[in-house]
């Protein structure tokens, strides 16, 4: 059960690769800030990237967040040496939507690279910004590398020396004369002070780049969770429902929980009224810790 946004990924996605007059900032980096668990994961792998590698765009992904213990560019050249190894195969389906979109004349072959994978981001290999632009050169077409919680990277040598050769690979493909294509960079991540600072300050690696808020969910995705729940007689109407959505901060795990509790109740009496009661005891929940679930089970409103 996954709500899409694909009206926004398009937006976006047209916003990345072509960008019209002042817009054209955007290739200097673009830094996405939210709240956690506002869908941002969920948005960037189930509608961002499809939609960019719909128009031809070889994306690389990274989340910071699924191995904390790791350095920051290991899961980037893990990452890029992945995407890289599919590209050398000739059933590679990014490489059929380049074929297609691109016109590239490969035969029945993958992508043949002038490096080492396994050497790639070592001493004696490759750099990423060699890599980078061997591969807008030989496929004709824009590279998007995505960072999710990208403020994991900040405070220690390896993360900034991470930015500092993804920015040294944008500054190889973009300012290349007759470039074939474009090296963007999108980061987002939960901590939007530290995010913006990414941008701000002198001493880091994208200073000046674009820094925007994540576009949150509205009440489009509250009326779909409606429909899914199929709560009868105890549906809530859209207005209430939203506005418990904003109450819990937009994020959907709680106001699925609230609509759950709702579902459940021993002591059920108006679905819009016993909807705020739970939603705060949710609210304050995720704020405390605390386990408030029974705002309507013992009559009171915690």
């Amino acid at each position: 059960m996954t709500f899409h946004r694909p009206k926004l990924a398009s937006e976006m996605a047209d916003q990345l690769l072509q960008p019209q007059g002042l817009m054209k900032k955007v290739r200097s980096g673009l830094f996405l800030g939210g709240l956690r668990r506002i869908g941002k994961t969920t948005f960037l792998r189930g509608d961002l990237i499809p939609a960019l590698e719909a128009q031809g765009a070889i994306v690389v992904y990274v989340d910071l967040w699924s191995n904390t213990a790791a350095k920051p560019s290991d899961l980037l050249l893990g990452a890029v040496r992945k995407t890289l190894a599919d590209l050398e195969r000739a059933d590679s389906k990014a490489l059929g939507v380049l074929k297609r979109l691109k016109g590239l004349d490969l035969g029945a072959a993958g992508f043949k690279f002038g490096f080492s994978l396994t050497e790639l981001g070592k001493d004696e290999g490759n750099t990423l910004a060699g890599a980078f632009s061997e591969l807008v050169h030989l496929a004709k077409t824009d590279v998007v590398v995505i960072i999710d919680e990208v403020q994991h990277a900040m405070g220690s040598e390896d993360g900034d020396n991470m930015l500092l050769a993804l920015k040294a690979a944008r500054d190889e493909v973009n300012l290349s004369p007759d470039t074939p294509g474009y090296f963007l960079f999108v980061g987002t991540g939960s901590h939007r002070a530290r995010v913006r600072e990414l941008t701000i300050k002198g001493k880091q690696a994208f200073n000046g780049a674009m820094s925007e808020d994540f576009p949150v969910l509205e009440i489009d995705f509250v009326e779909w969770l409606l429909n899914e729940a199929d709560l009868g007689e105890r549906m809530p109407t859209l207005e209430a429902a939203f506005e418990c959505f904003k109450r819990v901060g937009r994020r959907p795990e709680e106001l699925m929980k609230a609509l759950y509790a709702l579902q459940h109740s021993p002591n059920f009496v108006n679905a819009d009224q016993d909807l705020r009661a739970i939603t705060e005891g949710v609210r304050q929940s995720a704020a405390g810790g605390l386990l408030v679930f029974s705002a309507i089970s013992d009559g009171t409103k915690s």
